[in-house]
């Protein structure tokens, strides 16, 4: 593109924590000093064997090791039948928060 965006924000989804590569932390910390944002979407599973059994519940890992950055949030999902409506609340989320036009002045 020939032009900058005016915000740059990465989206995590998922239905447990980091099993694989380096601490999540690390790389939200690479992310966040470069301003880029990170929001969440937090898949909790509550059946077994397929339920997460993190130290704490999944919504707050994501708050704890996952999002990052000014304005950073996590959206919970019960289980994979919410997801649909999770993501639209993480949309409408998200362009929320994206900074608004100037207004016009309206002439007198």
């Amino acid at each position: 593109m020939p032009w900058s965006a005016m915000r740059r924000v990465i989206d995590v989804s998922g239905d447990g924590g980091n099993n694989s590569g380096p601490p999540v932390e690390q790389a939200r910390g690479r992310s966040v000093a470069e301003r880029i944002v990170i929001n969440g979407l937090a898949i909790a599973k509550d059946h077994p064997p397929f339920a997460y059994a993190g130290p704490v519940p999944l919504e707050d890992y994501y708050r704890e090791a996952v999002i990052g950055g000014p304005g950073a949030f996590v959206v919970p999902a019960e289980d994979f039948n919410q997801f649909a409506s999770a993501v639209r609340r993480k949309m409408i989320r998200e362009m929320a928060g994206l900074p608004s036009r100037p207004r016009m002045a309206l002439a007198d």
